[in-house]
């Protein structure tokens, strides 16, 4: 059983979930990041700045997270975020991680306390790995997408649509062996879905994985009124890319209209894809990159969500969407939050075909769109933070 437990992360992962589930069961040792901004100053401006880039610098902060429990590398951090925003594929912005995720590990390890349980993150853990073992700490590493095998699904895909991609799709093979390396040095993989589970375990040929879900991290609101009138409104929120799947909700939703059904989608988040290729169909509106603290407001506007992702570690997206009530249209390569015909309906095999009748059932039946509202709702309830704290202790094993 551990007591105190050092994590290391570039970034908030889900809003800091881990090390403020570890603070409030009084285990977290200290929490090694590059960007950390005093939750007494970011609180302030948060609101005051309508710019999401802002927005987004000073979310970089939790109220549950003392300041003198983290330690941050703000140059560094601020660094790699302007540099992988100039990524012109996924390669380069592997090849970045490679170079700011060696030298944040570097970081860590010269200031590293001792504990019993030391938890880093792909890509950026290589270097502190011997020296938390040395030091006699278990070492745990969180591979948050499905890795190897992800990248070869996108890469078909990627050809099956070929002109999407408005970047070149590649894969830096110094990044797949330096994360092979981490997951194999390690004395547990942490990963967040069954569907992670069986990638990663078939990648590195080692069962040593274990499964953790990542928590709500946006407050609940029950829906209490279902659009009956207005034509249905379906959002797709997140990176719009071939991989998250915003072909197929955006062709589905051309052939829609074309066929007389009254439907918009609503596309928030990084573009992705080929602006050009986009002009071709009709019924999608895009907004822009979206604040975390802005998701909410979004999610209460809109009656469906469409997730029809190739590969997915989890996709928080879903977790988001039914606190707020909002059904989601996913598929079963990503954690298992929806239940079909519950709070929404997944898709045993993605296509074009499958995703517009789902559409057409929440279209056409607007009180089965406030029966999976409902359940959408209920089902929430077991992503909120307590449970998530009860699975951090039982994974991680955190005695009391």
């Amino acid at each position: 059983m551990y007591r105190n437990v050092t994590v290391a992360c570039m970034g908030s992962r889900e809003r800091y979930s881990l090390p403020v589930a570890l603070n409030k069961r009084g285990a977290l040792k200290r929490l090694f990041t590059d960007i950390y901004i005093p939750y007494s100053v970011s609180s302030k401006l948060r609101n005051v700045s309508k710019n999401s880039a802002i927005k987004a610098f000073l979310n970089r902060s939790h109220e549950d997270l003392p300041c003198n429990l983290v330690s941050h590398k703000l140059l560094l951090g601020l660094m790699f975020r302007r540099k992988v925003r100039s990524a012109k594929n996924l390669s380069d912005r592997q090849d970045l991680l490679i170079n700011y995720g060696s030298r944040f590990a570097s970081f860590v390890s010269r200031s590293m306390p001792r504990s019993d349980l030391v938890l880093g993150y792909t890509g950026q853990a290589l270097e502190f790995i011997d020296v938390a073992k040395n030091q006699g700490s278990r070492v745990f590493i969180d591979q948050v997408d499905p890795g190897l095998h992800g990248w070869q699904v996108l890469k078909a895909e990627s050809e099956k649509y070929a002109g999407w991609n408005n970047q070149i799709f590649s894969w830096s093979s110094d990044f797949q062996k330096r994360v092979e390396n981490e997951l194999i040095h390690a004395d547990t993989v942490v990963v967040n879905s069954h569907y992670s589970k069986k990638c990663i375990d078939a990648w590195i040929g080692e069962n040593k994985s274990v499964i953790l879900p990542i928590p709500l991290t946006i407050q609940r609101k029950e829906r209490l009124e279902i659009n009956n009138k207005r034509p249905l409104r379906l959002l797709f929120l997140g990176g719009a890319s071939i991989g998250k799947g915003i072909q197929y909700a955006v062709i589905a939703v051309h052939n829609l209209l074309q066929k007389g059904y009254e439907v918009e989608l609503i596309i928030a988040g990084e573009m992705l894809i080929s602006c050009e290729k986009l002009s071709n169909y009709n019924g999608w509106f895009y907004i822009g990159s979206v604040a975390s603290n802005d998701i909410p407001s979004l999610l209460d506007s809109i009656d469906v969500l469409l997730f029809p992702t190739l590969s997915d570690g989890f996709g928080m997206v879903q977790t988001e969407a039914i606190s707020r009530g909002v059904p989601v249209i996913s598929t079963m390569n990503c954690a298992s939050v929806i239940e079909h015909g519950k709070s929404g309906f997944v898709m045993n095999e993605l296509s074009i075909e499958c995703l517009q009748n789902y559409i057409i059932r929440y279209h056409n039946d607007r009180e089965l769109l406030k029966e999976h509202s409902r359940g959408a709702f209920i089902r929430s309830q077991e992503f909120e933070f307590n449970s998530y704290i009860k699975k951090v202790s039982e994974v991680l094993s955190i005695s009391d």
